[in-house]
């Protein structure tokens, strides 16, 4: 385990990354039988290492081929409900309401600020 220098917490202190599923997976059942909570394991796009997420927090996203209006990737949803939960979050921590849409382009799911 590591702080990683690329990504970070919203309270801007990194995230601790794990070189290894299993590394991962040790470690949720140990935050488990001390703590008691439910954390998940996922595979970072941005730095390629795991991470751990409180199980509730988790919204399984990947970067799509397609871009936004400013030529950015966009990030995709396979389901409705985990844009959904993103979009629900976002708008807890920030105050940002976001709307889900599914895209024709590539039949998955993704945020937006206009409201369809």
């Amino acid at each position: 385990m590591f702080d990683s220098d690329i990504c970070k917490k919203k309270d801007g202190t990194s995230l601790k990354s794990y070189e290894s599923e299993f590394e991962a997976d040790e470690t949720i059942s140990y935050v488990k039988s001390r703590y008691g909570n439910d954390q998940v394991k996922y595979k970072c796009s941005k730095c390629g290492y795991w991470h751990l997420s409180p199980k509730e927090r988790q919204t399984p996203n990947h970067k799509s081929n397609c871009l936004d209006s400013q030529g950015k990737i966009k990030q995709a949803y396979s389901t409705r409900e985990s844009a959904e939960t993103r979009a629900k979050i976002i708008y807890e921590e920030k105050a940002k309401r976001l709307f889900v849409y599914k895209c024709d382009l590539c039949g998955e799911f993704h945020l937006t600020h206009t409201q369809y």
